[in-house]
């Protein structure tokens, strides 16, 4: 019915307004240095896996391939699960949303022999960014303003959150691309 409908609306407007406050808030407290984090041995394999999962349906609607490249071996670092999660979810839903039909994700990860640091990256085939613009997604409430981007909607805190969270827990998040080149 046409309540029915609205009723929807209404729910999934108030889902993305709360979760728009809820990455201010979080954006808020990195920027103020109050970010809790809580440090805990983690099975990183596990949390990419669960973050695969998630983002799989998403994935599935979009008709994008999603590709895990991990060691069979458990790779256990000392993080913050939970803003690990958020970190992979951010990055994988962005690419999920950016590649068009057809198109492909990964996921590889692997710990650097002589630091021991774990390393993430999340590659997508999809519509990239010009070197120029990087930092301007890096920002927040950056987005690139392209038609395609106007497509898209977000809160343009994906990114930076994901910046913040990462140097939060002692790490770097690094991006390159290119236009048409994911």
């Amino acid at each position: 019915t046409m309540h029915q409908e609205y009723i929807e609306d209404i729910n999934a407007s108030g889902k993305h307004l709360l979760s728009l406050i809820n990455d201010i808030l979080d954006f808020s407290k990195a920027e103020a240095g109050k970010l809790q984090i809580e440090w805990a041995e983690t099975d990183a394999t596990k949390v990419i896996r669960n973050s695969l999962r998630m983002v799989l349906p998403r994935a599935e609607a979009a008709q994008v391939t999603l590709v895990e490249d991990i060691p069979p071996h458990h790779l256990v670092v000392v993080t913050d699960a939970k803003k690990l999660k958020q970190v992979l979810l951010n990055l994988l839903s962005n690419a999920v949303k950016f590649t068009p039909a057809g198109g492909e994700v990964s996921c590889s990860a692997w710990t650097d022999i002589l630091t021991g640091a774990l390393n993430v990256q999340v590659r997508d085939t999809g519509i990239g960014i010009a070197p120029k613009d990087i930092s301007r997604v890096m920002t927040p409430f950056g987005q690139v303003d392209s038609a395609l981007s106007r497509k898209y909607e977000g809160t343009g805190l994906g990114l930076p959150l994901s910046k913040k969270f990462v140097e939060s827990m002692g790490g770097r998040l690094e991006c390159s691309s290119e236009p048409a080149a994911g």
